[in-house]
């Protein structure tokens, strides 16, 4: 019975995963054709034992994978170097995995990139003033984000004095982690500050806002003229296409998804109107209704629609608040319709 005990305590341990990637889904962005790029991801060993990497598997004859075999402390990270032979252009993804000496489960780590014939810089020009610093945009929308995901991007940013400056977030949220590259900028250089959502910290479906503020020092000031603005729309688990109970699923259909209120330019309040059906076979919900930005007003007439019924949603624009909004404003519907659990209503102006 001891010795069942302990082989049983041995299979748990063996069947652990060890080394947890840092980042499982990462996108190397482009790579330039008939030369060889590597890309390095990171690993952290969990556990209360030293391990050492037994196995990698690349997916393919096209990359390889150069990590040190020694041992890797516990609670400390290792880095493993995957250098592709971009021979073929276009958009690729590879799905690496990566056995350590005491699991049988391999980490699993997703690289995705575009391999061109020619690099294209798609930071532009810096428009947005934030402090003393430059960059290419003031806000950041992560749309149709599922639960557990870890989602990256990037803001370009400039350094236009002539003094190093290091790159702060101020007041950043708990499921947001910012990471500057490289962490001091020199003057007029540029750098990235890559934007993490941990969407295991979002505990609402629907439109979460938020805002934080680049500092050019960690004793920076907060103020309004550098904020950067942030908005996720966590969606509800997905059903799968070959689920039964899509057969009696209820479909939201729209009159409109875009409402015209182009005449708030010589107004000072425009309504609009969108009448809201469910052809499906059973019950519709809609479960949540949210505005990007200010200056609107929603009312639903209904949020329980049974199969055949309808209702109107009526929207106010006030000019005086949509004129001071960077941003296109729009309307987010959650629902329980298996293909439109996001519907988004557009507002011209």
């Amino acid at each position: 019975m001891i010795l069942s005990m302990l082989l049983g305590a041995a299979s748990c341990a063996v069947s652990a995963q060890s080394l947890t990637p840092l980042f499982t889904d990462v996108d190397c962005g482009q790579l330039l054709f008939r030369k060889s790029t590597p890309i390095t991801v990171e690993l952290r060993n969990n556990t209360a034992q030293t391990v050492s990497i037994k196995d990698i598997d690349t997916g393919c004859g096209c990359a390889v994978a150069e990590y040190d075999k020694g041992g890797i402390m516990p609670g400390t990270t290792t880095k493993v170097k995957i250098v592709f032979d971009c021979k073929q252009l276009g958009y690729f993804t590879r799905n690496v995995r990566i056995t350590d000496s005491s699991s049988a489960t391999p980490a699993e780590i997703n690289i995705r990139g575009q391999v061109v014939t020619k690099l294209i810089n798609y930071s532009g020009d810096y428009p947005c003033k934030l402090g003393v610093l430059l960059a290419d945009v003031d806000n950041i929308e992560f749309d149709d984000v599922n639960k557990g995901q870890r989602l990256v991007q990037d803001i370009n940013i400039m350094n236009p004095t002539g003094q190093n400056v290091q790159p702060t977030a101020l007041r950043l949220p708990p499921y947001l982690s910012v990471v500057t590259l490289p962490e001091v900028i020199g003057p007029k250089q540029k750098g990235v500050m890559r934007i993490t959502l941990k969407s295991r910290d979002l505990h609402n479906y629907g439109l979460t806002q938020t805002s934080f503020y680049l500092g050019k020092n960690p004793a920076d000031k907060v103020s309004q003229d550098k904020e950067i603005t942030v908005s996720a729309v966590l969606l509800p688990p997905a059903v799968a296409k070959d689920d039964p109970s899509r057969i009696n699923a209820p479909r939201i259909v729209l009159s409109t998804e875009e409402l015209d209120m182009t005449a708030l330019a010589s107004k000072s309040k425009v309504k609009g109107e969108i009448e809201i059906s469910n052809e499906g076979k059973s019950v519709l919900e809609i479960s949540k209704i949210q505005m990007f930005t200010a200056g609107l007003e929603v009312m639903l007439g209904k949020s329980t629609l049974l199969p055949g019924e309808t209702t109107k949603l009526k929207v106010t624009a006030r000019a005086k608040e949509i004129k001071k909004v960077k941003r296109r404003p729009r309307i987010l519907m959650i629902t329980n319709d298996p293909d439109k659990q996001k519907v988004m209503v557009m507002i011209r102006k």
